[in-house]
């Protein structure tokens, strides 16, 4: 559970880095923190819509970085 951890981590910065503010905050809002989709809009000042497709890209992103990273291992 730990590595897994440390693989999310990693994958995070990375993608943390290359991704817009709003976009981080919408992955991080919704996925880490629990907040809802419709909360994190509003607070964003964005459609539920972008949250959506914010959360969706970002996820993709660090399935991808963490799938790079077991083959490096």
């Amino acid at each position: 559970m730990e590595y897994r951890r440390e693989v999310f981590r990693w994958a995070a910065e990375q993608v943390r880095d290359s991704v817009a503010t709003a976009t981080w905050q919408a992955f991080h809002l919704t996925h880490v923190a629990g907040v809802s989709i419709a909360d994190a809009a509003r607070q964003l000042g964005i459609s539920v819509g972008n949250v959506y497709i914010a959360r969706s890209r970002t996820m993709n992103r660090l399935r991808e970085l963490a799938k790079e990273f077991e083959v490096r291992k």
